[in-house]
């Protein structure tokens, strides 16, 4: 009984108690708990930055916060330091009298030249007094060697400036510089070829480092400026001169800017000589740099430096769509390597009937429409119709010749050109590989198996079979029904094997003295044999 009462009492619910019940927080205690782990989050950044101060964690605005999905406060983060030394083909800061090595510079450098005639020299000529220094971006500029240096690729000079002197790297030296003068049309034996000093020296990098940090914030400071004395220009870049004493502002602008009152305050803002350069949009592109729509760096900040007029007659030739949005570059012309291929396709393009006249059929009039350069194919379509036809350019031309004759054909389908895929095209040759290998084979050209088979009747036998490719008939004729003929070869394959087989095993019988079994009656007998057992 007292079992009983226990288990009746176990089964009652049992009513909960005030300190059982749970508690819902309220939107006051979510605000002071978020308040309170912000203080926390706070006081551990201030003792991380006192102890680390190149360390900076990530913060968020208050209204960006929300208590499921705050940064981690224990994952550090780095601060960014932009890469000043790019700009000059290094990735560091150069040590004096240390060459910047040549997979640094060829990198770094936007606009790099390999130095093909390294170490080639003629046996009657001194060696080239003049050297190509390279300094900002694609800035560079070509100076005369004093009497007893000898300067190599990578080395930081010192070099005459406008005024004072400027820091760079040597870019090109020996023959090739002077290939290089004289496809600038720069005279080496004249005087205004300006002279390099010395290699550069620890006080002149460190000015020359100093100078190169500045320049962000120059540029920043600059366009600001520009912005309230309301003038129309945009600048571009900043470069300082290696002793600080001068600054170049290179802008871009699409009409004439008075910039008087802006060279004032500059000069009172930056304490340096100001120098204004303007430059159009193809080369601040190739000053700035970027990626372009094939995925490649610009051609124009890597290795073009002369910029030809590109026209939309380039496109049009190429059989390019004209959408100003796929045609234009960074810069907002017409992308430079529309020119790259104009001429292969003007060559091709000498072959083709003039574009753009219908011929007559007929059927109807048959109108224009595409171009394939390259496979010499042209689509045409009846007109009120949108069903392309391709023919050939040759077809075009016969069909053009008999309307000026007064003659019309029956109808265009008869100039049809069927056209494969990429894939068809594959299969196709690999069908024919496959078919080459299979009459190979049956010819016993495979240089092991039937060896003795191509030397004897049955060899000669099968050659016609698979058919003489020098003219004893169509190769298409030949050939037959593809399945038959694999099966065919099949079996002669097969049957080659066997016999082959069988002839090993003899041989191996006789030369261990065994007897011949039955099976081995079909095996071929050497006619010496035969001989001497009639003589016998």
């Amino acid at each position: 009984m007292e079992e009983n009462k226990d288990k009746e009492l176990e089964k009652k619910p049992v009513a909960p108690t005030p300190d059982d019940v749970e508690e819902v927080a309220s939107a006051e205690d979510i605000a002071a708990f978020m308040r309170e782990r912000r203080k926390a989050r706070e006081e551990k950044h201030n003792i991380v930055e006192r102890e680390n101060p190149e360390v900076e964690e990530y913060r968020s605005e208050e209204s960006a916060l929300d208590p499921y999905m705050e940064p981690d406060p224990e994952i550090p983060w780095v601060k960014y330091e932009e890469p000043v030394y790019l700009s000059r083909g290094c990735n560091h800061c150069p040590k004096s009298y240390q060459p910047v090595s040549q997979c640094e510079r060829q990198s770094c450098s936007k606009v790099t030249s390999t130095n093909w005639l390294a170490g080639i020299r003629q046996p009657t000529m001194r060696p080239f007094d003049c050297v190509e220094v390279r300094f900002k971006n694609n800035h560079k500029d070509f100076y005369r060697l004093p009497d007893g240096l000898e300067v190599t690729e990578g080395d930081v000079v010192a070099v005459e400036g406008q005024p004072g002197h400027d820091v760079g790297i040597v870019c090109l030296t020996g023959e090739l510089c002077r290939l290089q003068m004289r496809k600038h049309r720069i005279n080496p034996e004249s005087e205004n070829v300006r002279k390099l000093f010395r290699r550069a020296k620890d006080a002149d990098i460190e000015r020359w480092d100093a100078s190169m940090r500045e320049e962000h914030n120059a540029l920043i400071r600059t366009r600001r400026i520009v912005a309230d004395l309301g003038l129309d220009m945009k600048v571009n870049d900043v470069e300082y001169q290696g002793d600080h004493s001068k600054a170049i502002f290179y802008y871009t602008a699409d009409a004439r800017v008075d910039f008087r009152e802006l060279i004032k305050v500059l000069a009172e803002e930056f304490r340096v000589r100001i120098e204004m350069r303007q430059i159009g949009v193809r080369q601040e592109a190739g000053k700035v740099g970027g990626i372009g729509t094939c995925g490649r760096e610009l051609c124009c900040s890597t290795w073009l430096t002369n910029f030809k007029s590109v026209t939309t007659g380039a496109a049009k030739t190429q059989q390019i769509m004209p959408n100003p949005q796929k045609l234009a570059g960074q810069c907002g012309k017409l992308k430079c390597c529309l020119n790259f291929e104009y001429e292969v396709y003007a060559d091709a393009l000498k072959k083709f009937p003039p574009a753009g006249h219908a011929i007559r059929f007929q059927k109807g009039l048959a109108l224009y429409k595409k171009t394939d350069v390259f496979r010499g194919i042209m689509w045409y379509a009846y007109e009120g119709e949108n069903d392309l036809i391709a023919v050939k350019a040759e077809d075009v031309k016969a069909i053009m010749e008999m309307n000026r004759n007064q003659q019309y054909p029956e109808k265009l389908e008869d100039y049809q050109v069927e056209l494969m895929s990429t894939s068809a095209l594959a299969s196709e040759a690999n069908s024919e590989e496959v078919e080459r290998e299979i009459e190979r084979l049956s010819e016993g050209g495979n240089g092991v198996v039937g060896q003795e088979d191509n030397r004897g009747k049955e060899g000669n036998e099968r050659r016609p079979q698979g058919g003489d490719r020098k003219g004893r008939g169509p190769r298409n004729d030949q050939r037959g029904d593809r399945g038959e003929r694999r099966d065919r070869d099949n079996r002669a394959r097969e049957e080659r094997h066997n016999t082959n087989k069988i002839r090993q095993q003899s041989q191996q019988n006789k030369q261990e003295g065994r007897p011949r079994r039955e099976g081995d009656n079909n095996a071929p007998r050497r006619s010496g044999n035969n001989n001497n057992r009639e003589r016998r």
